[in-house]
């Protein structure tokens, strides 16, 4: 037997790289937007497609904040066993997303030429209208986007997510250079490109999601006032991270635009280019995670929460320098790619410096959020996404071009706060220092987990040392016997008939006042021992079970298979 951690590394990188690769392509646009919208129109265009961002970024709020927070709310009902529950919440976003995205991009349409005044120059002004006007056009199709792709997590179809972004990067960048180079339509082409790109892949999305015998299907359904107050709780750190990102942008705009310097403005959106393009990294490997830590959380698995956050921290320190060593060795080049005469170099190598911390905050604010310490989240959000960093930029402002230091800065800032907030906090609520989570059932020796291969001499250890944790929480004889009996015959049969070859399965003994829980989770293809039971002789150990148990439940999420037993 091991440590169910290693359970956890396997679902958790089986899933990492094609989330990464579904946030890439979600991000990728706008890099290459501004690619080959700074090589066709110049400098001008490429300040434009930047200060168009804060309107982009709000209708990204809007479907993070129904997204983010209906997927959370029913990670924690598929953890408490209830799918009717979780699909609720699910067809009460969809329909609150679509309303209210129609609502406001119809605002944002007619409103598009003071929106351009406020955001745009003199010079920028007719590009900032017209992007805005095609993108709004097309912005609920932009909202609806996140509904399925943090849904397809939470049902395990991470390839099905990455198939659909990538779809949409690949059509981006197809469009964008036929309508730009090929047809000459100017920043129309490429606002166009974007727009077609984002209903192709949500459609795709949407067809996936409900392709098969997944757990949420298609319907509307009305959210009561108290369920919609906790969607926008749990939704609130990631929406509340796309206004500040859109304030972000439209401060630092202005701080580097005061101050005089020819470019300043040009390079920062070469910056914050690059910066959306690490999004897959400083996003993507919690995004991974979300699901998971809200399911664990959901069957208050304290050391499932623990390791998950572990594994994140991991990859995402690795990820992120390769990320930051490709950024400071190319720097120059980069720029070039972008077609600006500017030195960009320091500023690259600026935020190349903080890519790191930036992964390690927006990890403890996703796995916060997972297991709804609300407060913690948001300050964490707001902390990185725009008070650090805004206050940081104004105390460098007289470094000139030296500025850029406040990327590195923010994030460091942040995450010593982050140790320091949450060691308080723990001490306070008597919680886990750092990751804020409550351990009472592991440190009272009330749970136990930990990790089986798929083979049968494991599988017959492992039913003979669960009964010193029986002892220990003075089960009858019947009790452990049947323990014992149900890790045996319920993890052989799961082996022989589901689980892949030197797969690893995750058991879980909780010991309740009311009664005992065993949770067998496994790899492989969809599979019910339960179910499945026929009058052959392998299923006679499974009959034998189901006599025992008060009852059996199933359910299949994270692309697993998840087996409780109540005796």
């Amino acid at each position: 037997m091991k440590e169910n951690s290693e359970f956890i590394r396997r679902l958790y990188f089986r899933a990492l790289f094609p989330n990464v690769i579904a946030v890439l392509g979600g991000t990728v646009n706008v890099f290459f937007d501004g690619i080959f919208i700074g090589r066709k129109l110049g400098d001008i265009g490429l300040e434009s497609v930047n200060q168009c961002l804060p309107v982009y970024l709000l209708l990204c709020t809007i479907g993070s904040l129904y997204a983010s927070g209906a997927s959370f709310l029913s990670a924690h009902a598929v953890g408490e066993n209830d799918a009717e529950k979780g699909t609720r919440f699910f067809q009460g976003a969809l329909l609150d997303a679509l309303l209210v995205g129609f609502v406001f991009c119809l605002a944002g349409f007619c409103l598009s030429g003071q929106l351009a005044a406020l955001l745009g120059t003199a010079s920028s002004y007719e590009y900032v209208r017209l992007y805005l006007r095609i993108t709004l056009a097309g912005g609920v199709a932009k909202i609806l986007l996140y509904l399925p792709y943090f849904y397809l997590r939470l049902e395990g179809k991470n390839r099905h997510a990455m198939t659909a972004m990538l779809t949409m990067t690949f059509l981006n960048i197809v469009l964008d250079y036929c309508f730009l180079f090929v047809w000459d339509f100017g920043i129309r082409g490429a606002a166009w490109a974007s727009v077609i790109a984002t209903v192709m892949a949500a459609g795709m999305s949407f067809a996936f999601l409900f392709a098969g015998k997944g757990s949420f299907r298609p319907g509307f359904r009305a959210l009561r006032m108290s369920e919609r107050a906790a969607v926008f709780r749990y939704g609130s750190p990631m929406a509340v991270n796309n206004v500040l990102s859109a304030a972000r942008i439209l401060v630092l705009n202005l701080i580097l635009g005061s101050m005089g310097i020819p470019g300043l403005v040009s390079v920062f959106a070469i910056v914050n280019n690059l910066n959306e393009f690490s999004i897959c990294i400083q996003n993507g490997v919690p995004q991974t995670a979300a699901a998971m830590v809200g399911i664990f959380h959901g069957e208050k698995d304290a050391k499932s929460v623990r390791s998950t956050i572990n594994v994140e921290l991991f990859a995402g320190t690795a990820l992120s320098l390769v990320m930051a060593a490709f950024l400071t060795l190319f720097p120059a080049q980069i720029g070039q790619l972008f077609g600006s005469s500017t030195d960009c170099a320091f500023a690259i190598r600026c935020l190349a410096a903080s890519l790191v911390f930036a992964t390690a905050n927006n990890v403890m604010s996703y796995s916060y959020n997972a297991i709804g310490q609300l407060a913690a989240a948001n300050a964490v959000t707001v902390c990185r996404g725009f008070a650090a960093v805004a206050a940081f930029a104004l105390i460098f402002r007289g470094l000139s071009e030296k500025i850029w230091l406040f990327y590195p800065c923010a994030e460091i800032f942040t995450l010593v706060l982050i140790c320091i907030g949450s060691a308080w906090t723990a001490r306070k609520k008597q919680l886990i220092p750092f990751y804020l989570i409550d351990d009472a059932l592991e440190r009272n020796g009330n749970s136990t987990s930990f990790a089986v291969l798929c083979e049968d001499g494991e599988i017959c250890e492992a039913s003979e040392k669960i009964q010193a944790f029986c002892g220990q929480n003075r089960f009858t004889p019947k009790e452990t016997m049947a323990i014992s009996l149900a890790i045996e015959e319920l993890l052989t049969i799961i082996t022989h008939k589901s689980c892949p070859p030197e797969g690893f399965m995750d058991v879980r003994v909780l010991a309740s006042k009311e009664r005992r829980i065993l949770r067998i989770r496994s790899g492989g293809k969809r599979y019910n021992p339960v179910e499945a039971q026929d009058e052959s002789l392998d299923y006679m150990g499974v009959k034998m079970i189901c006599a025992l148990a008060q009852k059996t439940e199933y359910l299949s999420a994270l692309g697993v298979n998840t087996l409780i037993i109540y005796l």
